[in-house]
């Protein structure tokens, strides 16, 4: 036989054996590593089933950072435009500041200067309190004098209002008995030529009250003599524009007169109150 041959007998005996202990020890420990793969593969199963749990968490948690990212950037520029709405604020602060204390520089000047004068006007005050104390006591006798001076006065105007009244109810009764008699305290040629009319410039007036007397009418007007309306003048009542009856003053005060509705003949004549007065038609 070759050697070649013997060493590769000897090899193939030794692989044999290597191969038998191999096999052998593979019977052996076949059932503890198929245990092991399947304990491995159902820890790559619940590895792969958190890594996708973990991954659809991380994507959510990814979305919800991103957001928070934005809003976070979003609020910085925000927080950015104070930041310069601030730096400018406080530069018009360290403006008005100065200003400020340019101001108060003046007003210590001027509170200096007004030191000085308020010792001078306490001085002044002092002095003039005791004179309106003083004032003041005068015065308050002088009140009390025109107080009593008022209350005569009023009571010697009711009275002077009393006595108007009574006496332009006499000239009303005078004027009516007059009227009666013919007027026999003789008006002379006036009587005979009858009212005349204003001249000059119209005057306008309103009846402020109408009474009869023994079938007569008479109106009292807002016109006087301060209005050139004297006795025996001749006035025109209209109403709406039209004339309703002519009016002879009888009696004329400053500011009031009464006149004898004249209706021309006319029956259901009826002055009211209201109905505007004029001195002529035809201007």
């Amino acid at each position: 036989m070759h050697i070649l041959t013997k060493i590769l007998v000897v090899f193939a005996a030794g692989l044999s054996l290597a191969l038998a202990a191999l096999t052998s020890t593979y019977a052996l420990n076949a059932k503890t590593i198929t245990d092991s793969y399947v304990s491995k593969d159902n820890e790559a199963k619940q590895a792969n089933a958190n890594y996708e749990l973990q991954s659809s968490q991380f994507a959510d948690e990814r979305a919800d950072l991103l957001a928070r990212i934005q809003s976070r950037e979003a609020d910085l520029a925000d927080l950015d435009q104070q930041r310069l709405t601030l730096l400018s604020q406080l530069e018009e602060l360290r403006i008005q500041a100065k200003q400020a204390e340019d101001a108060r520089a003046r007003v210590e000047r001027q509170i200096g200067d007004l030191g000085k004068t308020a010792d001078t006007q306490a001085a002044l005050i002092e002095s003039l309190t005791g004179e309106v104390r003083t004032l003041r006591d005068e015065n308050l006798t002088a009140k009390e004098q025109q107080i009593d001076l008022l209350a005569r006065l009023n009571d010697l105007e009711n009275q002077n209002d009393v006595l108007t009244q009574t006496n332009r109810a006499l000239q009303e009764v005078v004027v009516d008995l007059q009227n009666e008699a013919g007027d026999p305290s003789g008006s002379g040629d006036t009587a005979l030529s009858g009212p005349l009319e204003l001249d000059g410039p119209v005057v306008r007036g309103r009846v402020r009250a109408v009474r009869s007397s023994d079938g007569q009418q008479y109106a009292e007007i807002d016109l006087g003599t301060r209005d050139r309306v004297r006795e025996n003048v001749k006035l025109f009542v209209t109403r709406d524009g039209r004339w309703v009856a002519d009016l002879n003053i009888v009696r004329a005060d400053i500011q009031t007169a009464v006149g004898r509705v004249d209706p021309l003949g006319r029956t259901n004549v009826e002055v009211r109150e209201g109905d505007i007065v004029l001195s002529s038609l035809n201007r």
